[in-house]
């Protein structure tokens, strides 16, 4: 009698626990990530000079805050490629492309996010940037520029959903294809 008093008083305290907590689920690919949030302004570190690096600010299913490595790169004929990469496993890359480079001024500029999905395997989310860049025609030498810009955007996709803000200061550019390729900048 005692056992089944103690028995029931213990699953009468535990029972609604552990229906509370319910069954933990993976995210599925489709999923959103969490509600959509303002993107915190780029903080740095004490002292930090955002003028000669980079820091990227991503919120959503891939969340990053940090000073990825990044490198300029000539897209198709004409255009121009930002590859951010992060270090970071469940988000390797951000990359900020535009079709054709007319020197300093505002683009707006396709956004591509690559994450890890529920599986583990990368998976990529697409989508628009605004992309300020400033460049310093033939600073560089060899008809190459050094640029540097801001850009802020929002991805949907298999990677799921999101927003990043970011900057990047002394990436090496040439608008022609060139048979060496440029060194990241950092």
């Amino acid at each position: 009698m005692r056992r089944s008093r103690l028995f029931a008083t213990v699953l009468a305290v535990c029972l609604p626990l552990l229906t509370a907590c319910g069954p933990e689920q993976s995210p599925r690919l489709g999923d959103a990530g969490p509600a959509e949030e303002p993107l915190p302004e780029i903080q740095t570190k004490r002292g930090e000079d955002v003028a000669q690096g980079s820091v990227l600010v991503a919120t959503g299913r891939q969340s990053f805050q940090g000073s990825p490595r990044y490198q300029c790169a000539l897209h198709e004929e004409s255009g121009l490629q930002v590859n951010l990469r992060t270090g970071d496993p469940d988000l390797p890359a951000v990359t900020v492309r535009i079709d054709s480079y007319q020197g300093s001024g505002p683009y707006q500029a396709r956004l591509f996010v690559t994450g890890r999905g529920r599986t583990g395997a990368l998976v990529r989310s697409i989508g628009h940037a605004s992309l300020e860049l400033e460049g310093e025609e033939g600073a560089a030498g060899g008809g190459r520029v050094l640029l540097g810009g801001t850009f802020e955007g929002s991805y949907a996709g298999e990677a799921g959903k999101g927003a990043v803000r970011g900057r990047f200061n002394g990436c090496l550019y040439s608008p022609v294809r060139d048979s060496q390729p440029l060194l990241a900048a950092r």
